[in-house]
């Protein structure tokens, strides 16, 4: 999670109907940090249903980009909660972002997002070999975190 920058973030509406975002992030290592806009639809969605659903797509390394085998991913079931731009761990994690916004001017636009996984993380393709990621059977693994 640390060494990827962008992921899709998966809400659910009012009336139940999915909706998914990319969006750029930070993390720790154990939550992910993001700023998105007061009025998007994926605020508006969280602040009704904290449920979330994110997947973080990658490619291991060039070669694995030149080879017919989808990317490697983690996607995992949390939570996620608007944070106080106070909070300093957000405030630490989400540094360069909060940089940026201040030269931009658009900090007063925006809110940010800490997502909390779950204890399962669901992969494909983590720490098998880069052929056998055509296999779904030997590239799926769950995991299981403290």
């Amino acid at each position: 999670m640390e060494k990827n920058n962008w992921l899709v973030i998966s809400t659910i509406s009012k009336n139940n109907l999915p909706q998914s975002s990319v969006v750029m992030y930070n993390s720790d290592g154990k939550e992910i940090y993001f700023v998105t806009g007061k009025n998007t639809l994926k605020t508006k969605n969280i602040q009704f249903n904290d449920n979330v659903s994110i997947t973080i797509p990658f490619y291991r390394n060039l070669f694995h980009k030149l080879i017919p085998a989808p990317p490697a991913e983690i996607h995992f079931k949390a939570k996620a909660q608007i944070v106080s731009k106070q909070d300093e761990k957000a405030r630490e994690v989400l540094k360069e972002i909060i940089e940026f916004e201040e030269k931009t001017g658009t900090t007063e636009e925006s809110i940010w997002i800490k997502v909390t996984t779950g204890r399962k993380i669901a992969t494909y393709g983590v720490g098998v070999k880069l052929l056998d990621m055509r296999k779904p059977e030997k590239a799926r693994n769950i995991v299981e975190i403290n």
